[in-house]
């Protein structure tokens, strides 16, 4: 998922799907436990006929403000393709979004987190909260999953890892640089729905993962970084699946379900002449679940872009 929660002492503008189950999901992907190959780039794929051009880029949602991935072979596809496609497009109002968390995932008539918690996280919940910044009243305002992100937003902004410095942030900015058309698989509110929405043993899988991940966010996230790098899709893909077994619902509407419908409408948009760029966070690319598997399945031949070894950076 793609939506970035703002809360009242943070400013972020763009994120990615928050998977289930893990903590480490929230940013979007599965963090690997071994190391990825290096000669390797983030995952680009091509799928075309005769007319049509469409390009799927596998992306990430948030990084370090040092992170240099946009080489002449993502950047000269985006420059040529007709329009950006994006899980969600973030308003530019953030304040109008900010009212949108907090409309669907605040109210003062909860109980307190800690109340939530089992005994052992929530033991852990003030000495975390405090660490990362987060006032704990406010945090007993939020629905359980909306704390569950905002834990895990906070986490990886500790590390030096933010949304704002993120794909689709370079890639929204590149594609108002030309002018481009920018559409949105999904709204936001769509997104915020599908975890406000999640039953209450869900919600709080996701946070007591989150809180439990917290000491090791630092391997995980670099995991996570050279898994991406390296556009390895079937080792997430492969860790995805061994996780997601504890959750089979947050599997089907966070990931299957979703790939499906975009899949779908994808497999559409080869019925007209263009050339499209598609670009959704990397977990929703492998396996047979996944939206390579699924298009092909759908008739279209997809095709890895290769990396081209030395290619010069573009311009974020």
């Amino acid at each position: 998922m793609d939506v970035t929660v703002s809360t009242p002492t943070r400013r972020d503008t763009g994120r990615e799907s928050p998977p289930p189950w893990r903590g480490r999901w929230l940013l979007g992907f599965v963090a690997l436990l071994l190391g990825a190959p290096a000669a390797a780039a983030p995952g680009l794929w091509v799928a075309r006929d005769a007319d049509t051009e469409i390009t799927l880029f596998g992306t990430i949602h948030a990084l370090p403000a040092t992170e240099k991935w946009l080489d002449a072979r993502i950047a000269t596809r985006l420059d040529a393709a007709d329009s950006l496609v994006l899980e969600t497009v973030i308003p530019d109002d953030q304040g109008a979004f900010a009212t949108l968390v907090s409309r669907i995932g605040m109210s003062d008539q909860l109980k307190p987190l800690a109340a939530r918690l089992p005994a052992a996280q929530a033991k852990r919940l003030p000495a975390a909260a405090a660490s990362l910044g987060l006032p704990l009243p406010m945090l007993d305002r939020m629905a359980t999953w909306l704390a569950a992100i905002s834990i895990s937003e906070a986490s990886t902004a500790k590390l030096g890892i933010s949304a704002q410095d993120g794909v689709e942030p370079a890639l929204t900015k590149r594609a108002k640089l030309h002018a481009k058309p920018i559409i949105g698989l999904e709204t936001p509110e769509q997104q915020l729905n599908y975890l406000a929405n999640l039953p209450a043993a869900d919600q709080m899988a996701m946070l007591v993962a989150t809180i439990d991940d917290l000491p090791d966010a630092r391997t995980e996230t670099d995991a996570l970084m050279a898994a991406w790098r390296a556009g390895d899709i079937d080792r997430i893909a492969a860790d995805f699946a061994a996780e997601a077994k504890a959750s089979p619902l947050l599997t089907k509407t966070l990931l299957t379900d979703r790939n499906r419908r975009w899949a779908d409408w994808i497999a559409g948009l080869m019925r007209r002449p263009g050339q499209v760029f598609v670009a959704v966070g990397a977990g929703h690319m492998g396996g047979p679940d996944g939206l390579v598997a699924m298009l092909r399945a759908r008739g279209l031949k997809v095709e890895p872009v290769p990396d081209l070894k030395g290619s010069p950076a573009a311009p974020q």
